[in-house]
């Protein structure tokens, strides 16, 4: 495996087999390590926050994919491939389940062009943003660096989370901010715009002394299939406000009467786009 020491070099080094018995090691952990002979020996993991965990495969535990982690970055394009509403909901509603706080990236703004493509932007601002959801939105281009220097005050001293569709640009914007760093970048498919994917497991990047982002491959790393219904509504910060003020106190704000977060959408304090959303996800679990 390999370890960054706090020069920010990378060592490979060995794991003592007393810690798979414990916790075994995730991008992001913090450890200690000592030097035994010519190797490099981790003899321990220090106690974890901020994880980031999912159901494993088979769906009878969690497994955690990383830790020490401040916060989530949903990467997202307006094109190449197509901005997806209901991956970011989903990277969304997985990091509040993880209670990690999260920011939208809207990357490759250089190809941002027509009246589609602007109107596209102000709505996911619109949803999306304080005005909406609540989430910071970063309208970014690793090409030509447009909004690169208010994301990286943004993520300062912090160890981030990336995900994001197959050619949305995580590697790019990784490469952007450290040209140096020996990483693939993936091309898009010419018939069906979509990306490859270069990342096939969770990987740690040093950007430096004060940015550590990992990437994670695929999509079901932010599953949200082992969220109960009745705590789905917590997941969307924008119901908050609401919630505890509808009729029934069991109120999962679908069809009964008397539902507050139901008459704030149809009242414009919630977008209906989430709302919706919210509706499609429970509806999807029944």
């Amino acid at each position: 495996m390999l370890i960054i020491d706090e020069e920010g070099n990378e060592i490979s080094a060995i794991t003592a087999g007393r810690i798979y018995h414990g916790m075994k090691p995730v991008p992001g952990d913090h450890a200690y390590a000592a030097r035994v002979d010519d190797k490099v020996l981790v003899e321990e993991i220090l106690p974890r926050s901020g994880i980031l965990q999912r159901p494993s495969p088979l769906g009878r535990s969690t497994q955690i994919i990383a830790a020490n982690v401040n916060r989530v970055l949903v990467m997202v394009s307006l094109k190449n491939p197509r901005f997806t509403a209901g991956f970011v909901n989903r990277a969304l509603i997985s990091a509040e389940w993880n209670k990690l706080p999260a920011t939208i990236v809207v990357n490759k703004m250089d190809l941002c062009t027509g009246d589609a493509d602007r109107s596209l932007k102000e709505k996911i601002l619109t949803v999306y943003g304080q005005d909406g959801a609540g989430y910071p939105v970063f309208p970014v281009s690793c090409e030509n660096g447009y909004g690169t220097d208010l994301l990286l005050e943004h993520i300062k001293r912090s160890t981030v989370v990336m995900t994001g569709p197959s050619g949305s640009g995580k590697t790019s914007l990784a490469k952007y901010y450290n040209p140096s760093l020996d990483l693939r970048i993936g091309e898009l498919n010419p018939k069906t715009s979509k990306g490859k994917h270069t990342t096939v497991s969770a990987r740690l990047i040093l950007l430096d002394k004060e940015i550590t982002l990992i990437d994670t491959p695929g999509l079901r790393m932010f599953s949200i299939e082992n969220i109960p219904d009745n705590e789905l509504q917590f997941c969307f910060p924008e119901f908050l406000p609401f919630i505890g003020k509808c009729r029934f106190r069991d109120c999962i704000h679908m069809a009964e009467p008397g539902c507050a977060v139901k008459s704030a959408s149809e009242n414009g304090y919630i977008h209906m786009d989430r709302y919706n959303a919210y509706r499609k996800f429970i509806e999807e679990t029944e």
